[in-house]
C-alpha cells in the first residue's frame, strides 16, 4: 500500500515538474544576461521576449560630468528568428535612473536640463541582425556574423546620452565542448564623437564568454567583452565582467548575476537579473 502510494505520489511530482519545466534541458542558446553574442539564433518563425533589470554603482558620464548609482529598469530584448541561421533584434531599457552622487565640470555640464540629485530617461535602441554562415563540427566551430545599428535616443540635457549614432559590426565564434560552450566575439565600433561634430571613434570590440550546463535546469556562466582604441570623451574604453547563473522553469528561463567595471569610466560593481522566454509565431 505504502509503495503504490509512493509511486503515485512521485508520478504526481514528476508530472509536476515537467508541466513547469524544471525538468527541461537548459539551452545554451538563451542570451540573458551575457554580452558577448553566440552564433546560436532564435528557430525560425520564433519569437524569444527578454526583460530584466540591472543596478550599476559608481556608473560615470564623463561627457556630462555626472557620477552615481544608475538603476536600468525595463532592459528589453526582441529576437526574432527569418530562417534556421538568422535573426532580427530589438534591444533597449525603458528606464534609466542615475541617483547623482558627484558632479564635476565637463563638456556637456551647461547642457543639463533638470534638478536635483537624480535624472532618468529612456534608453537607446539597438536594432540589429546575426546570422550563422558556418555551422558546427566536431573539430570546428560555427562561425557568424552581427551587424546593429545604436540610436541616440537618450538625451544629453539629462546627462545620459551624447545625441550620436553607433554602428557595430562582429565577427562571432561558438563551440561546444563537453557540457559547456564557449563564445568568442571581434569586432568594430563606429562610434560619433559628441565634441567634433562629423568625427568618429573607431573601436576594436571583444567578447569572451563561457556557459556550462551544471544541471539539466541550471548553467552557469561568465563573460568578459569591452572595447578599445582611441576613444575619448562619451566613446571611452570598457572592460567589463558578468558572472551568474541561467535556470528553467516554468516555460521561462531566468538570471541573475553579477558585474564588475575594471576601467576608471566603467561601473565599479552592480547586480543584474531578468527572464525570457520563446513562442513560436504561426
Amino acid at each position: 500500500m505504502k509503495s503504490a502510494l509512493g509511486k503515485r505520489l512521485l508520478s504526481v511530482v514528476i508530472r509536476t515538474l515537467a508541466t513547469a519545466g524544471l525538468l527541461s534541458t537548459c539551452a545554451f542558446g538563451q542570451q540573458r544576461p551575457l554580452v558577448t553574442e553566440p552564433t546560436d539564433t532564435v528557430p525560425e518563425r520564433h519569437l524569444r521576449l527578454e526583460l530584466g533589470a540591472e543596478w550599476l554603482r559608481d556608473a560615470v558620464f564623463p561627457l556630462s560630468g555626472v557620477e552615481g548609482d544608475l538603476a536600468r529598469l525595463g532592459v528589453f530584448g526582441l529576437r526574432f528568428g527569418l530562417g534556421s541561421a538568422a535573426e532580427i533584434e530589438l534591444q533597449g531599457v525603458a528606464q534609466d535612473r542615475l541617483s547623482i552622487e558627484k558632479r564635476f565640470e565637463a563638456p556637456n555640464s551647461p547642457l543639463l536640463d533638470f534638478a536635483g540629485n537624480s535624472t532618468s530617461d529612456f534608453g537607446n535602441l539597438i536594432l540589429g541582425t546575426k546570422f550563422r554562415f558556418v555551422q558546427e563540427q566536431e573539430r570546428t566551430p560555427s562561425l557568424g556574423f552581427r551587424f546593429a545599428v545604436e540610436l541616440p535616443n537618450a538625451s544629453n540635457e539629462k546627462g545620459m546620452g551624447n545625441d550620436e549614432t553607433n554602428a557595430y559590426a562582429a565577427f562571432l565564434l561558438s563551440k561546444r565542448i563537453g557540457k559547456a560552450q564557449f563564445n568568442g566575439n571581434l569586432g568594430l565600433a563606429i562610434l560619433g564623437d559628441p565634441l567634433d561634430a562629423g568625427a568618429q571613434d573607431d573601436m576594436l570590440t571583444y567578447g569572451l564568454s563561457g556557459i556550462y550546463q551544471a544541471t539539466p535546469r541550471l548553467n552557469l556562466l561568465a563573460d568578459f567583452y569591452g572595447r578599445t582604441g582611441p576613444g575619448g570623451i562619451g566613446t571611452e574604453e570598457q572592460s567589463r565582467l558578468r558572472a551568474g547563473v541561467q535556470v528553467k522553469a516554468w516555460d521561462f528561463y531566468w538570471d541573475a548575476g553579477l558585474f564588475a567595471g575594471f576601467r576608471s569610466t566603467d561601473p565599479s560593481w552592480g547586480i543584474v537579473f531578468g527572464l525570457s522566454r520563446e513562442f513560436k509565431i504561426n
